[in-house]
């Protein structure tokens, strides 16, 4: 992908496929092997790793979506920082209790291996990917960086990975997979189903859903919240969901880069006669409401439009 291609991805759509991103097929089989076998597992294995309202690493079937239950069962877990208990050393780097969860080697060979090392495929294709947003709006390679660094300076982020499981809806016309959203962070990586398409995209342009079928050996990359602010509003965080299948169930995988909960996020790429649109937010505020959200209904859901300055 070129950079003008990007570019123009970003701004109409906010949505792309990518191929030749360096993770190899057996990689990728093997990931979705243990993700599958994670979810055949029963209900009551699945819930000595629950999340609950502290701690948002963990395995959940009961996710809101604009205050709606998603049809789904998910899995989340981040980066290597967060396993083992949070302490006061670690406050800064991460948000309330979060540690990440991990079933006994036994119950599951190999996931955590198989699961930490994707996560590590996923980060370095992010990076990348944020280099290039920096360079189709002008700036160097590495102007992202220091949104992704803790206050001690260590190259230490937010970023978590999910796992989605998305079972046969019996009347799939009253429920979503999930309901219409924006992702918080600055980019998504998603690993879609190679035969089930059910993700949709909103296009503002022409103001229609537009679904996103799978690509054998592709990625789906979509903008989130935080680069629509740093780009003030020049790429698009654009609305999505999935739709429930009443015929098939569906996996999926998206990757959330994230910055470091220390950041403060406000629009960076302003041009000579613009002014700024977003008033500065604090990224470790933002991701608390939304998680709240995700986990009961606290009401209408934090969005950037609530930081954006209206013109008199």
């Amino acid at each position: 992908m070129t950079v003008s291609a990007l570019r123009s991805a970003a701004v109409d759509w906010g949505f792309f496929y990518i191929t030749n991103h360096g993770v190899s097929p057996e990689q990728l089989a093997a990931f979705q092997r243990a993700m599958r076998a994670f979810f055949a597992l029963s209900k009551d294995v699945k819930g000595h790793v629950r999340r609950n309202a502290t701690n948002s690493r963990g395995y959940f079937d009961d996710e809101l979506t604009k205050n709606q239950t998603d049809w789904k069962e998910g899995f989340d877990f981040a980066g290597r920082h967060e396993d083992g208990p949070p302490s006061a050393s670690s406050a800064s780097t991460r948000l309330g209790d979060d540690q990440n969860q991990w079933l006994p080697e036994d119950a599951l060979p190999g996931f955590r291996a198989t699961m930490t090392a994707y996560f590590d495929s996923m980060e370095h294709i992010s990076r990348r990917l944020l280099m290039l947003f920096a360079v189709a709006l002008g700036e160097r390679f590495d102007f992202f960086d220091q949104f992704y660094r803790s206050a001690a300076d260590e190259d230490v982020n937010s970023s978590f990975l999910r796992l989605n499981y998305y079972p046969v809806a019996p009347d799939p016309e009253q429920t979503m997979g999930v309901y219409q959203h924006t992702d918080a962070g600055a980019l998504t990586v998603l690993l879609q189903d190679d035969d089930v398409a059910s993700l949709q995209v909103f296009h503002r342009g022409s103001q229609q859903w537009h679904l996103i079928p799978p690509r054998d050996g592709t990625y789906v990359i979509n903008i989130g919240d935080m680069a629509q602010v740093w780009s003030n509003d020049k790429f698009v965080a654009p609305l999505h969901r999935v739709l429930a299948n009443g015929a098939k169930a569906r996996f999926s995988a998206p990757f959330f880069y994230n910055p470091s909960y220390g950041a403060s996020i406000a629009p960076v790429v302003v041009g000579a006669g613009e002014t700024p649109k977003y008033r500065p937010l604090s990224w470790r505020r933002f991701r608390s409401q939304r998680f709240a959200g995700d986990y009961a209904d606290v009401g209408e859901e934090i969005q950037i439009s609530h930081f954006r300055i209206h013109e008199h």
